[in-house]
């Protein structure tokens, strides 16, 4: 009796877990990452936009992303602050 409790207590909080996970994968933005069947709509948005948008994203942090996502989100609003003060220098 004393293992039963702490098997069905660890089998609960996987299930748990695991639920959460799936919950937080709703909240990626599928659009940064360009994954067209993914998002509703063709990502049409300007650089200031996109900017904001990793930023939201990168914020989010791995309850949402996993640790290469936010790598290359953060490659991806790194290049576009840089096409950001490359456009406003010229």
């Amino acid at each position: 009796m004393k293992r039963i409790v702490p098997a069905i207590v660890m089998v609960f909080s996987l299930v748990a877990v695991s639920h959460a996970i799936n919950n937080h994968n709703s909240e990626k933005d599928w659009c940064l990452f360009g994954i067209s069947n993914k998002c509703p709509n063709p990502p049409t948005f300007d650089l200031s936009e996109k900017i904001r948008r990793l930023e939201t994203a990168i914020k989010k942090g791995t309850a949402v992303y996993t640790p290469e996502e936010l790598e290359r989100l953060s490659a991806m609003l790194a290049d576009a602050y840089t096409t950001k003060e490359l456009l406003e220098r010229y």
